[in-house]
């Protein structure tokens, strides 16, 4: 391939006009539907922008129970990611099991926490409800299967000689163009850029867990795949964690407006890298303007470098290992 040229905006849904004069609880869901595999991550956003407009302090359960929900919801993506890219290089036996581990998550998720996707759990002021009273137990079970099945699935990967000759050396991205574009998630990590919003904010409750950020050099699709490995791992450790130290008591504040203009900004990690949102409310109590920013945003042009020189067969490849989001930035 000699040259890529990316056009996006075929999913522009005119979100920002939709959430001028939207009330808090209306703009919550809007955001939470920007890009749909990661409705936690914008939902914690959203709602860590408004609560730091309106100085709301959030119940210590549901601060846990929301990192539950990302981690969850990390999982289930990194899981159905490593599967895609090896099916794009024809290798199915590894998505339909990564398929049937990112279903487990996922219905775990809808009894756990009545939504697949987690959809409208996290608000403005904690969480929509609590976990099912034996969610603790169904998570712990999921965390041991989940050990168990993919340790295996990583040493097929890894000892399959078809796939490696596939993924490894193509569509490198150089460190150089990863910090140039400021790229976070999988896309920096894979390039030696570690930056991850976990760890650079330390924001509750990550402040008090114990997690490392996997870093390559290598910048390939393999790399892209292995930073996706080291992190199904590191999420498994953190949901332990996290249960280990769930706190009891109420999941939700209310919200006071105060009857005057109010900014806030807050940066959270999804699985594709950070999340930014900047919400201003008015006197009224009602967004006023609000702005959400997608990891993808500095991930897209990328993409259209690491594809120079590969083979046609390729694309589909490194397009899926990149995994941008189309909806994330057709705002």
């Amino acid at each position: 391939m000699v040259r890529l040229e990316q056009r996006l905006g075929y999913t522009h849904k005119g979100v920002e006009g939709l959430l001028a004069g939207a009330s808090i609880e209306s703009a919550a869901k809007i955001a939470g539907r920007v890009s749909g595999d990661s409705t936690v991550a914008y939902a914690l956003a959203f709602a860590q922008a408004v609560e730091s407009a309106l100085g709301t302090k959030v119940p210590k359960r549901a601060i846990w129970l929301r990192a539950l929900m990302a981690e969850l919801e990390r999982l289930a993506n990194h899981l159905g990611d490593i599967g895609g890219v090896c099916n794009d290089a024809a290798f199915a036996l590894m998505n339909a099991h990564c398929g049937m581990l990112r279903e487990t998550v996922l219905r775990n998720a809808g009894e756990v926490f009545g939504h697949r996707l987690m959809m409208d759990r996290v608000i403005p002021g904690g969480v929509a409800e609590d976990m099912a009273s034996d969610g603790e137990e169904r998570i712990h079970r999921l965390v041991e299967d989940l050990r168990r099945q993919f340790s295996t699935l990583i040493s097929i990967y890894d000892n399959t000689a078809s796939i490696q000759d596939r993924t490894v050396g193509a569509g490198i991205v150089s460190s150089t163009m990863v910090t140039q574009y400021a790229a976070g998630g999988y896309v920096g990590r894979a390039s030696s850029r570690g930056f991850d919003a976990r760890d650079a904010l330390r924001y509750a409750p990550y402040d008090k867990l114990s997690f490392e950020v996997p870093v390559r050099e290598e910048g390939d699709v393999n790399a892209r795949i292995w930073i996706r490995i080291d992190e199904v791992e590191q999420s498994l450790s953190l949901i332990e964690q996290i249960l280990d130290q769930l706190p009891d008591g109420p999941v939700a504040a209310p919200l006071e407006t105060r009857g005057k203009i109010h900014e806030g900004v807050a940066l959270t990690e999804g699985f594709r890298g950070d999340v930014f949102v900047w919400v201003r409310i008015g006197k009224n109590g009602k967004i006023e303007r609000c702005y959400l920013r997608d990891p993808s945003w500095f991930q897209w042009p990328l993409l259209e470098a690491a594809i120079k020189g590969n083979i046609i067969a390729d694309f589909t490849l490194c397009n899926k290992s990149f995994n941008c989001s189309y909806s994330g930035v057709d705002l």
